[in-house]
């Protein structure tokens, strides 16, 4: 595909790095790998990932793409604001109707130990169920790509791809999700943004110049 290529500092990491993850996930229990991991907590990257991971939430996003829409460009106000919408509507169909209320971390290990044997980050309110796929996540890599795709420079692939790793490995910190729950996110954050993408940045789309106006000059004319 021609946007892999165009973008090929951004999955020449991602590819390889998803390949490890996913051997990672598929080879050990994903209970025993989240017991691995959460043994490595330092004071600085508990409050680090526990700010950090609120980038993946809903109202971060709608400020951002609605801040695009209005004041820099329709057309990438429309990408940031679809891909993240389409990607955490598959994530929702996943986690409601696919996989059901799948335990999250806590409920997991709290429904084979009688002792908790988790190291949980204070102030932090825990969820205990529809674990697969992590939305969190899926919004990350759907809006970091986005980014990624508008402003196409080497430096922004990687600052990106970075900052979408690390809100999904703060849920894993956090044990708000499992290792597979955030492998999944990524990629569906990911489709759903180059769907998006596919559509608006087509030839014939591109043709559309008004499009690459804000929302609020559109109105103005």
């Amino acid at each position: 595909m021609d946007i892999i290529k165009k973008h090929r500092a951004y999955f020449s990491l991602y590819f390889p790095l998803l390949i490890i993850v996913g051997y990672i996930v598929f080879a050990y229990s994903k209970g025993s790998i989240h017991l691995y991991f959460n043994e490595f907590h330092t004071p600085f990257f508990d409050y680090f990932f526990k700010y950090i991971t609120y980038l993946g939430d809903g109202i971060p996003v709608v400020i951002i793409s609605l801040l695009y829409l209005f004041f820099i460009n329709t057309r990438q106000g429309l990408l940031l604001g679809l891909s993240a919408i389409l990607s955490t509507t598959i994530t929702q169909i996943f986690k409601q109707i696919v996989f059901g209320s799948t335990p999250r971390p806590l409920a997991y290990f709290n429904s084979i130990n009688d002792e908790q044997i988790l190291y949980l980050v204070d102030g932090v309110k825990m969820h205990v169920v529809n674990s697969l796929p992590s939305g969190h996540t899926t919004v990350a890599f759907a809006i970091t790509i986005s980014i990624a795709f508008i402003y196409s420079t080497r430096r922004m692939d990687y600052m990106m791809l970075i900052l979408g790793a690390l809100i999904g490995w703060s849920r894993v910190y956090l044990s708000q999700h499992f290792l597979q729950d955030v492998f999944m996110g990524s990629i569906i954050g990911i489709l759903g943004a180059i769907v998006i993408y596919s559509i608006f940045y087509s030839p014939k789309m591109l043709e559309n110049k008004k499009l690459d106006k804000s929302l609020l000059n559109l109105i103005r004319q």
